[in-house]
């Protein structure tokens, strides 16, 4: 702040300055002079003026829309939620700072919901997104942040087609930078519309920050001139659980440090610079017919580079897809209770990986709190169940008090009816979401208005809980992300049913594409066969 002012008081006096001198030169009764000419006397420019004077300003168009879409939710999703953040003098990312770049925001957009996304309401979003774009025209440049794994109905990969939209606004001069989650279904179609493309890089993610900088350092060094990016993506025929393409376990952690690889080396036989290289798992639980991995690469004014390294990868993925597993402990809904209660660790976190929330499930499945208070487990807190109704109720009852609840299975009603329970409400949470901590015999579980992902410990303190000071945790994910690994002694993932089943061959799919393995065990693939693309599409 203290530099900020003190930018715009060097600055102010220089125009003190400059008007004090036209005013003692002669008389100026005009903006442009008094010939009109732009052309003053009795003025002398300064050697060296403030950076703040000589800074070149790039607009740089920023905007959001993004969602990881589960077409097995039981419910569409009709709605968005809308933001458009206010113009600041802070750098929209560090690697801006002091180079004249500056963000115009737009309006971003979040569907809200989980399931398959109403087309009209989608269309909507993407309009509201557009027109944004076109009243902050003329821009000499375009950052996106996005998933990678939103369907709308009539649309398709929605993100995709708001990218070509945005191109056809722009024109084909201006850079369009896009981030993706790795989980993202990616179509061979969007290089034809995006400049640079960079996805995240760990599973469980850790690099948010570090995939958003690299975009924004790679389009400042397009728009300094320093690189010119072309993109390519390759899909490959592979449906895999994220959770069996954890970068904390092979294969996937050393074909992601391959293309880390290629970032720094490059590819034999091209001098192009590989500027980005993403290898994308994609989200087994979005049908559609860009479902599955694919490989994005980034390289400095190179298409065929970009292919060339996009192939070797993606031939690797192919090498490697019989090598993919679980990377984490997995059991049945049984086995894996029974295990945690006779686990040496003092806690044991569970995952309800079927109802996880991180998958745009629903959330409210009480199958796994169910089998707990049926086995009279002590030491055990469910974290948390969506359940609005039931939350409200607890509100009106307040603490200390007991009532019978009907709890879950208020929207996924396709895998088992709701507890039917006496409940002590122990605690009421009154900030939003509004959640309530309530007692099943031994077992603790935590409901809320909304659905809720436990993903960090701090979580829990609002609730009154000590996860570490409980022999069983649950909670709605698939991997234990990394807020909760670092404490976790022991994390057992649960093969649970939902609309996230980790047991993907036994979902309903009908559009996604054929042959693919593992649903397709003898499908092949050869990445040479890929387009061979120069120029820009």
């Amino acid at each position: 702040m203290k530099k900020t002012n003190l930018s715009r008081a060097v600055m102010m006096g220089y125009v003190i300055l400059i008007s004090a001198g036209w005013v003692l030169a002669q008389d100026w009764p005009q903006w442009r002079g008094p010939n009109r000419d732009w052309k003053v006397s009795g003025f002398t420019a300064p050697q060296k003026w403030p950076k703040e004077l000589t800074q070149p300003t790039k607009r740089v168009f920023v905007a959001a829309f993004s969602h990881e879409t589960n077409t097995f939710h039981p419910l569409k999703t009709t709605k968005f939620n809308y933001y458009q953040p206010k113009t600041t003098d802070r750098p929209y990312l560090s690697i801006w700072k002091d180079t004249g770049l500056v963000a115009v925001p737009g309006v971003s957009a979040h569907p809200a919901g989980g399931g398959t996304i109403d087309g009209p309401a989608c269309r909507e979003a993407m309009d509201r997104v557009l027109n944004s774009l076109r009243t902050a025209m003329p821009v000499d440049a375009v950052f996106l942040r996005l998933h990678g794994a939103m369907y709308a109905e009539g649309i398709g990969p929605a993100e995709t087609v708001l990218v070509g939209e945005v191109r056809s606004i722009v024109g084909p001069k201006i850079p369009i930078a896009c981030t993706f989650d790795l989980h993202g279904n990616i179509p061979a179609r969007l290089a034809q519309f995006g400049d640079i493309l960079v996805g995240l890089k760990t599973a469980p993610h850790r690099d948010s920050l570090q995939t958003a900088e690299l975009a924004g350092r790679i389009l400042l060094d397009t728009l300094l001139g320093k690189v010119h990016p072309m993109s390519y993506v390759l899909p490959i025929p592979v449906i895999l659980q994220g959770e069996k393409a954890m970068t904390t376990s092979e294969p996937f952690r050393s074909l992601v440090e391959e293309a880390r690889r290629m970032e720094h080396e490059g590819v034999p036989g091209h001098e192009a610079r590989i500027l980005a290289a993403t290898l994308f798992v994609g989200c087994a639980w979005t049908d559609s017919p860009d479902t599955g991995m694919s490989v994005m690469v980034t390289a400095d004014g190179s298409r065929s580079a970009a292919r060339a390294a996009a192939v070797h990868l993606a031939r690797r993925v192919w090498e490697a897809r019989r090598q993919f597993s679980f990377g984490c402990e997995t059991a049945e809904l049984e086995e894996g209770v029974t295990r945690a209660l006779e686990a040496k660790e003092s806690t044991v976190f569970l995952t309800d990986s079927g109802d996880n929330v991180t998958a745009s499930t629903p959330g409210d499945l009480p199958i796994v709190l169910r089998h707990l208070v049926e086995r009279k487990v002590k030491s055990a807190v469910v974290a948390g169940i969506y359940d609005k109704a039931a939350t409200t109720q607890c509100f009106e009852a307040g603490e200390g008090n007991k009532l019978r609840l009907s709890i879950g299975a208020t929207v996924e009603k396709r895998f088992g009816p709701p507890l039917e329970a006496e409940v002590e409400v122990l605690r009421l949470v009154k900030r939003y979401p509004r959640m309530v901590i309530v007692r099943i015999s031994d077992v603790e579980a935590i409901l809320a208005e909304q659905p809720v992902a436990f993903t960090n410990a701090g979580q829990f303190g609002p609730c009154g809980i000590d996860p570490l000071s409980r022999k069983i945790v649950v909670v709605k994910e698939g991997y234990l992300f990394p807020g909760l690994t670092r404490i976790a002694p022991r994390y057992i993932m649960l093969l649970t049913p939902g609309s996230g089943d980790m047991r993907i061959e036994s979902l309903t799919y009908v559009r996604r594409r054929k042959p693919a393995f593992p649903f397709e065990a003898d499908a092949t693939f050869d990445p040479d066969a890929a387009p061979d693309l120069e120029t820009k599409l």
